[in-house]
């Protein structure tokens, strides 16, 4: 049985005046039916905008999902 949440290689950018913010570069997790997933880490390590990215909910422009997969129940929500 596949994963009820894939996230495959998810990586989302920041395109500023100063230059591109690598926010989410490359994160990769499964999560089955019935599991509870916990992301921490470091402030500023991008767990709001990896979570916000599979919701679809950065802000465009100056946001951009560049790359990745994001499949929920098998279908690709981005």
């Amino acid at each position: 049985m596949a994963p009820l949440l894939q996230v495959k290689g998810l990586k989302t950018q920041f395109f500023t005046q100063d230059g591109i913010v690598h926010a989410v570069d490359g994160i990769s997790y499964d999560v089955e039916e019935g599991e509870t997933l916990g992301i921490v880490g470091e402030s500023g390590c991008g767990k709001s905008v990896g979570v916000l990215s599979v919701m679809r909910l950065i802000p465009t422009p100056p946001g951009k999902i560049v790359a990745g997969e994001v499949l929920f129940q098998g279908r690709d929500m981005l």
